[in-house]
């Protein structure tokens, strides 16, 4: 039966047909659009009478079946390989498209180096785990370090016929508006002649979001309010274009300290504190990772569909053959990517990779190195978040056997001379000299120096 069908099928008296008559409901449609207490109003009846009417209705309208919507599936829904099968398993599969992804860490923590290796295997022939597609990559300060993208590829083994940089687009967005006046005037024609002609744009990257706002002026409530105005716009024109052109968004984004503070206990009653729900989507808290929260606040918190941070743990290991993770295997990878020296003496630094959020996957967190083939994920050291993670005591994650713990000889540590720009296409592009630079014994360093 449709619902648009006047009530004469609903065995109602010609009294009830009139009620409803002077209040101008005339189908089932009309009824089930209107609460009981506006159609009473309409209809200058009891509100008894017409809920007595409407349920008459309702039994002798029959049901409609539909579908579960987990028997449905979404023929649009794509995704494509960080490169890492472990890493894959954690986001849900990979790198799904129409969404908005942010990857959130401090310097040098890697965030830019995954950003390079998607811009990669995006571009990567389905039967490898890409899309056959391109990647747009705005950049808000510095220039896009291409030798280090080569230097990935290579080790990836990639062929060179389906992954170059001839289909990694750059575009430069120092300020905010030349950033909205590219994702609202320039991307979308561009993607359009791509998907006509050429490899389709599947990836945008923008490194990094969070550099358009750093603030020279005094925080007030009036700079505050113009931010919270431009994240809202930018955000609207990223999902805008997500899913339009069903393009993954990859936003790179930075950290700020996290300052101790007595916390006050939500005893249940009112509102809850700002404080106390900010763990839960802007620290890596439940994975013992509190000292550190994603910057721009709840209003761009509320635009991200997927949350990953990233961080230095202090942590080095020893990686034997048995514990450097598997990869796809493309082409002659297997020789290509360097395996660990049994004589080796400096130990390999230990990241942490956390999914604070995702609507396509749960929450959990896994070490990670980085080599010249990129981030490589550790599998033995996967963790997912449960109601015990996020207990008061829990302050770091334990040691997974055979890290080195121990921090190493401050003399080591040097500072570099080049000191602008952040990740580590600066330290690649200088050569060998900082590969096996001790960044955290730098910093331990500077602590110790400033405490005393």
């Amino acid at each position: 039966m449709n619902l648009d069908t006047p009530f004469t099928e609903h065995c109602l008296t010609f009294s009830e047909l009139g009620l409803l008559r002077k209040g101008n409901f005339r189908t089932v449609t009309d009824l089930l659009s209107n609460t009981v207490q506006d159609i009473a109003k309409k209809c200058k009846a009891s509100p008894l009478e017409i809920k007595r009417i409407v349920e008459k209705v309702l039994d002798a309208t029959p049901y409609h079946h539909i579908s579960r919507l987990d028997n449905l599936q979404d023929e649009s829904e794509e995704k494509f390989t960080t490169g890492d099968i472990i890493l894959d398993a954690a986001l849900g599969g990979g790198i799904r498209t129409g969404m908005v992804w942010e990857v959130v860490g401090e310097s040098a923590a890697g965030k830019t180096q995954l950003a390079l290796q998607l811009s990669l295997f995006v571009q990567a022939p389905l039967e490898l785990g890409g899309l056959s597609a391109s990647v747009c990559y705005l950049i808000t300060s510095g220039t896009l370090p291409t030798s280090r993208l080569l230097q990935i590829a290579n080790a990836k083994a990639l062929p060179s016929t389906a992954c170059s940089l001839d289909n990694v687009h750059i575009s430069t967005t120092p300020n905010v508006a030349i950033l909205e006046r590219v994702l609202r005037d320039i991307l979308p024609p561009f993607i359009e002649k791509q998907t006509q002609g050429g490899k389709p744009v599947k990836l945008v990257v923008i490194d990094a979001l969070g550099e358009l706002f750093h603030l020279h002026n005094a925080t007030t409530t009036s700079t505050l309010v113009e931010r919270s105005k431009d994240i809202a716009r930018i955000s609207a024109q990223l999902h805008g274009l997500a899913s339009q052109y069903l393009v993954a968004v990859l936003v790179l984004n930075e950290v700020i300290d996290v300052f101790d503070r007595p916390r006050r206990n939500w005893d249940g009653q009112g509102d809850l504190l700002y404080d106390t729900q900010s763990r839960l989507f802007s620290t890596a808290e439940f994975f013992g990772d509190g000292k550190k929260e994603a910057s721009l606040g709840l209003v761009w918190a509320n635009q991200v569909n997927t949350r990953i941070m990233l961080s230095r743990t202090g942590r080095r290991r020893f990686l034997s053959g048995e514990e450097l993770p598997k990869r796809r295997c493309i082409q002659d990878e297997e020789a290509l990517v360097p395996r660990a020296d049994p004589h080796e003496t400096q130990a390999t630094l230990i990241r942490r990779l956390s999914v604070i959020f995702s609507s396509v996957s749960s929450p959990m967190s896994l070490d990670y190195v980085v080599t010249e083939a990129g981030i490589s994920a550790l599998g033995n050291s996967v963790v997912y978040a449960t109601s015990s993670n996020n207990d008061e005591g829990v302050s770091a994650l334990p040691p997974s056997t055979g890290d080195v713990v121990a921090p190493r000889s401050t003399e080591q540590a040097q500072v570099p001379t080049r000191t602008h720009g952040d990740e580590f296409e600066h330290l690649w592009a200088e050569g060998d000299s900082y590969e096996n630079f001790d960044w955290d014994a730098l910093e331990e360093n500077l602590v110790s120096q400033t405490v005393t």
